[in-house]
This record gives structure tokens, C-alpha cells and sequence, in this order.
């Protein structure tokens, strides 16, 4: 803001107070002076206009009736105490806040590590000078309890690390470990499953041993049998084995059974068509009291 009134050549009202005209003085002393009063009292409305306008409405609203009568100085003194002594405040909690920040192994570290960057910047942004040999060292004093050995390995290089070196070495730190969880659960996984299978085999084999029990006790009876036989006991060699029976010429005996053949009675009807696809097709009835034999019997019949 000072700039731009610097540029509509008013900001010297800034610093300069208001002419006071003589009385004592001569005629043309007095016009002269009376003059440059005339010029800075319009030079101060400007400024005290543009002032005005460079604030938001709720402030405008405000200033505009509590420094409606005076002068563009006491409003400018007014607002650079009042925000600088915020501005200070502001400075002293980023500070705090960088100096509070702490890291945590729940959440990715190149995160947090742009977070605590960005606090950086708007304390450097305020006007406070932080080199970045400061800077590398506040962010490996930060590192998680897990990066205990590599925040070790980095205080011996931070003198010579830059911030883009650090941030690439956290990065790809970070990376390997990820992978390293990722390889440890997957094993992890796989040892339980080799586990669920031996014990599903257990079980199978308990089973199995059930099975091959259960068919001991049911053989037991018979070869309790034959083996507290006496010699009186006899056993037919037929009833263990039967042997088919032959009958002449060496053949099989077939069976004595009649058979009978099967009718449908007088009301079964078979349908016919003589002919090819080429002549005329007409369907035949015939009455069938017995089954034909063959296939010319019943074409015949």
C-alpha cells in the first residue's frame, strides 16, 4: 500500500505534518504557505480515501466512522500497530509450532516431512531467516521412533546433505520399508496356510484311521471264526464260492423259466406310410393282434 501511494505521489503526508500558516510572517509567505496547507489537506483525503479501500468491508465499515475526522497519519499508525503486534504473534506461534511438531509412525514420513516444510516457509515468508543446514537438521531430529538407525546414519551426513538430498534419501528409504511389510505379511500368510493344511491332513488321517478301526471290528467276527475253529467244523465250499452250474455239452443251464410274450391286445394300432418323400404319402391302418417278429411281418401283416 505505501508503495502505491508513494506512486500517486501522497504518501508524504505520511510523514510530513500539516503546513501552519504565520501570522507574523509576510503577505506573500503567508499565500505560499496557505497554498501547500491547501494541497496537503486534499493529498490527505486521498490518502486517507485509498487507505480505506485497500480494507475489507467489515474493517472499512469500522474505520470509516471512527477516523472520519482525522487524519490519514493516525490511521495509517493506528492499523501498522495493531497488525504488526499480530504479525509478531504470528511469527512466534509458527515458531512454537515448529519447534512442537512432532513426527508419527502411523503416517507416511515424506507426508509429515512436507508439512514441516510448509511451516518453514511461511516463518521465512514472516521475515525470520532459517538456513538449510537448520532446516535438514530439524527434520532428521523429527524422524519417527521406527527410523531410530537411519536417523543415526543421517546425523553423521546432515553437515554435508542439502534438502533435496534428504527428502530423496527419506523417500526412498521409506519406500524399501514399505516393500520389507509388505514381503513379511505375504510370508506371514503363507506359513498360516501351510498350517490350516497340515492340520486339515491331520484330520484327514484321523479319519482314515477311524475308517480302517471301524472295518478291523467288522472283520473280527469272521476271523475269530477260522481261527477258534474246531476240527469237527465244516464249511461248503459252495457256500463260500458257488459254482455255476453246466449243462450238457459244457454250456451254461439256462434258466427253466417260461416266457411269456407280450400282446397289447386288439385295440393297438400301428401306422404305416409307404412310399418315398417323392410319391404320394398316405397312412395305412392295420389291426395287430400279435408283436410281428421282423420287420417284413410288419410290413406284411
Amino acid at each position: 500500500m505505501y508503495f502505491f501511494l508513494t506512486t500517486l505521489k501522497i504518501a508524504y503526508v505520511l510523514t510530513i505534518p500539516k503546513p501552519i500558516v504565520d501570522e507574523a510572517a509576510d503577505e506573500a509567505i503567508k499565500q505560499t504557505v496557505m497554498k501547500q496547507k491547501q494541497r496537503w489537506e486534499e493529498d490527505d483525503t486521498y490518502c486517507k480515501g485509498y487507505i480505506l479501500g485497500g480494507l475489507s468491508d467489515t474493517l472499512y465499515n469500522v474505520y470509516e466512522i471512527k477516523y472520519a475526522n482525522i487524519t490519514a497519519k493516525e490511521l495509517w499508525d493506528d492499523l501498522d500497530s495493531k497488525y504488526k503486534t499480530e504479525d509478531a504473534e504470528n511469527k512466534n506461534f509458527l515458531i512454537s509450532k515448529l519447534f512442537d511438531f512432532c513426527m508419527v509412525d502411523s503416517n507416511y514420513v515424506i507426508t509429515q516431512i512436507h508439512e514441516l516444510q510448509m511451516i518453514m516457509n511461511l516463518i521465512i515468508s514472516e521475515g525470520h531467516s532459517l538456513d538449510e543446514s537448520f532446516q535438514v537438521s530439524t527434520i532428521i531430529s523429527k524422524l519417527p521412533s521406527a527410523w531410530k538407525e537411519c536417523r543415526k546414519e543421517l546425523k553423521q551426513k546432515k553437515d554435508a546433505m542439502t534438502m533435496q538430498e534428504l527428502v530423496k534419501y527419506i523417500l526412498v528409504e521409506e519406500n524399501s520399508q514399505n516393500l520389507d511389510r509388505l514381503e513379511l505379511e505375504d510370508n506371514k500368510s503363507s506359513k498360516a496356510h501351510v498350517v490350516d493344511h497340515g492340520s486339515l491332513s491331520g484330520s484327514k488321517r484321523k479319519l482314515d484311521g477311524q475308517a480302517s478301526a471301524s472295518t478291523n471290528r467288522q472283520d473280527k467276527p469272521k476271523k475269530a471264526f477260522w481261527k477258534n475253529r474246531k476240527s469237527e467244523d465244516t464249511v461248503d465250499e459252495d457256500q463260500v464260492h458257488p459254482t455255476p452250474k453246466m449243462g450238457e455239452g459244457g454250456e451254461l443251464r439256462r434258466s427253466k423259466r417260461a416266457r411269456i410274450e407280450k400282446t397289447y391286445g386288439p385295440d393297438f394300432y400301428q401306422f404305416l406310410v409307404e412310399g418315398s418323400r417323392n410319391e404320394g404319402d398316405y397312412s395305412h391302418m392295420y389291426n395287430v393282434e400279435h408283436d410281428p417278429l421282423t420287420y417284413r411281418e410288419a410290413i406284411t401283416s
